[in-house]
């Protein structure tokens, strides 16, 4: 049975936020020490990536995580991608280069970025970089490893990112870290999910994220049976954002594991 671990589950600033003095920010709870975004799945010997923030090196040696098979990136922002270059590490260790699996618009992103690892240079080509193979996905499942995978073009304010299905025989989890909006198109693609993990920012509305209130609301609508928010702000504690929330619903938290 495949498993999730949640290794980040902040916002793009992680929390606490440098120089702040809020309650959440200085709170003893470990549970509102939130790192970047990222999942870890896991099922038999196969591991599969979903995004690299900053803190992905800090985040291995923290939950031990010692092979990626494959990766998947939702989008081309810093707090998603910026781990990237970790994976030469796993490079060696594993002997073999790593297929990352992208939409165009965020394949396009990670080679600005990253124009190193995405088209080197000759006189980089020995160096030691991540051996990385960027395959750009369309609207077609993808068989990658155990999983067949599947993603979505969702809105997140003036961009764009994907969300993705990840399903093994015959149940799915669906992964919608930024999203700014709950479209007719993601709300099928979640529809029938056995998990759905979406953005819930804040109570405030912001441009580019759905607010807690969004979220729950697309979770219920969907019929999803299980449901969990993150991409989470300093705006709320844990232990209260768990209490306001319906039973099948919870705050995602960095450690956080479940199966499907």
């Amino acid at each position: 049975m495949p498993n999730v671990l949640v290794m980040g589950s902040g916002t793009s600033t992680g929390v606490p936020i440098i120089g702040c003095k809020c309650p959440v920010c200085q709170s003893a709870d470990s549970r509102d020490n939130r790192l970047r975004t990222g999942i870890h799945l896991t099922c038999g010997a196969f591991a599969l990536q979903i995004d690299l923030p900053p803190d992905f090196r800090q985040q291995v040696f923290r939950f031990g995580i010692s092979r990626v098979d494959a990766v998947l990136i939702t989008h081309a922002h810093a707090d998603h991608i910026l781990g990237l270059d970790e994976i030469r590490q796993f490079n060696t260790l594993q002997k073999s280069r790593i297929p990352a699996y992208a939409r165009a618009f965020t394949i396009n992103g990670v080679g600005k970025m990253f124009s190193y690892i995405y088209v080197p240079p000759p006189e980089q080509k020995a160096l030691y970089r991540p051996k990385i193979d960027f395959v750009e996905i369309g609207d077609a499942p993808l068989q990658i490893g155990p999983f067949t995978v599947t993603s979505c073009i969702i809105p997140h304010g003036p961009e764009s990112s994907s969300a993705f299905k990840v399903q093994y025989e015959g149940r799915s989890f669906v992964y919608a870290p930024d999203c700014s909006e709950v479209t007719p198109e993601l709300m099928a693609f979640m529809a029938g999910s056995a998990v759905v993990m979406i953005d819930g920012l804040r109570d405030r509305p912001h441009p580019s994220h759905l607010t807690i209130e969004q979220s729950v609301r697309a979770i219920e609508a969907s019929g999803v049976a299980r449901g969990f928010l993150t991409h989470l702000g300093h705006d709320i504690l844990h232990a209260e954002l768990e209490r306001r929330l319906p039973a099948s619903i919870r705050p995602a938290y960095d450690g956080l594991e479940f199966t499907w």
